[in-house]
């Protein structure tokens, strides 16, 4: 009896293990997930032709505005006029901040980066060259190197935070009228001696605003980089997971920035108790509008997901591919690219004044979880199902 009982257990047992064994491997076909590399090649196009080359030609067209705006000022300098350049630096502000999730290839080979958004200035030398006027010396040539001292000077008194500080003040568009509260380099004021040297400065930034625009923009049309990436037949990228890993890595690089260096520098300082240091961290903040600027970095994240610049999502989008394969990943990439954003928003206006608030520690938060969710879950989850 006691070896049927044995012999019956045995059968039993062997049951379980045939009916377990059998359910663990339909999971594992289940589960198994294999994305052939040429179903990005769509993706990459709409990339490419979606979201970079639009957002680049918007940005040179609302440079060339800004420019024009400029000229403008110069020709009938007015209260109105002031406005009117920051009407101009802030719709230009939008495009080349939501293109900040693709700071590869010519924008990085060329020093187009720092040419048109260093931070912080140099505001001694900005001051100089208004009593200078050399303004050849805004300009350089030669091979980029981003370690090169004598070019990080030059970069400091061009670009976009020139002319921003140039056009704002505390805010507002500057007047004909405004009062310096010292001597200052910070607080140096437009008026009747400094008029003429004020526009030719404002003139000279805007022009090198178009031309790194209008470099940055052919190095990817007319000079080719964007027909070679979405070829992906050599060079740096050699497949469609390639162009897709670049894609997801300049995503993870400015959630990475927005979070630790443009709020988390400033939040750092000031919790350290210098105060005057954490001010002067925060980017954008001669016009307040730091936050609009971090936000739109985030949409740049969203846009290169998306395959779009409106917010909607491509039916040729890494999102959608995503949401075929693991709909839950999708989702919580979505999820965590709108947390950033909003988190952002929910800062007190402005950030300069509210730089150790409990909503610029949970923008920091969110930015970090944005930047986990894209690094060790969206990655890697296309690394292993890509054959």
């Amino acid at each position: 009896m006691k070896k049927k009982l044995f012999f019956v257990s045995l059968a039993l047992a062997g049951l379980f293990c045939l009916a377990s064994c059998s359910k663990d491997d339909e999971k594992k076909t289940e589960t198994k997930i294999e994305i052939a590399d040429s179903e990005y090649d769509a993706i990459i196009n709409q990339y490419v032709d979606g979201v970079v080359l639009p957002t680049y030609n918007d940005l040179l067209a609302k440079n060339k505005q800004l420019y024009n705006t400029v000229l403008d000022f110069g020709n009938n300098p007015s209260d109105g006029n002031f406005q009117a350049i920051c009407n101009a630096w802030l719709a230009a502000r939008e495009p080349w901040e939501s293109s900040e999730a693709f700071l590869f290839g010519p924008v990085a080979d060329f020093g187009l980066d720092p040419n048109m958004d260093s931070w912080p200035l140099d505001q001694e030398a900005i001051v100089g060259m208004l009593s200078s006027q050399q303004w050849n010396a805004m300009e350089w040539t030669g091979d980029y190197d981003e370690d090169d001292e004598t070019i990080a000077a030059v970069q400091g008194v061009r670009g976009f935070h020139t002319l921003e500080f140039l056009a704002f003040r505390d805010g507002k568009a500057r007047t004909l009228n405004d009062v310096a509260s010292d001597n200052e380099a910070a607080n140096v004021v437009y008026n009747a001696n400094n008029a003429t040297a004020w526009a030719q400065y404002m003139r000279n930034t805007a022009k090198l605003l178009v031309d790194d625009a209008t470099t940055l923009y052919n190095a990817w049309t007319t000079g080719g980089y964007g027909a070679k990436f979405k070829a992906h037949t050599g060079g740096d990228f050699t497949s469609g997971i390639s162009c897709i890993e670049q894609l997801i890595d300049g995503c993870i690089d400015i959630a990475g920035e927005v979070g630790d260096a443009k709020i988390g520098d400033p939040y750092k300082e000031y919790v350290a108790g210098n105060v005057v240091k954490a001010l002067y961290a925060v980017e954008s903040w001669y016009s307040w509008h730091s936050r609009d600027d971090y936000t739109n970095n985030i949409y740049s994240i969203r846009n290169a997901y998306y395959g779009s610049r409106d917010g909607s999502i491509n039916a040729n989008s890494l999102s959608k591919l995503v949401a075929k394969y693991n709909a839950a990943l999708d989702t919580k990439v979505k999820t965590t690219i709108q947390a950033a954003a909003n988190a952002i928003q929910a800062i007190p206006q402005p950030f300069r004044n509210n730089i150790n608030s409990q909503e610029a520690a949970a923008a920091m938060e969110a930015c970090a979880d944005l930047s986990d969710v894209l690094e060790n879950e969206l990655k890697p989850f296309l690394n292993n199902a890509t054959k």
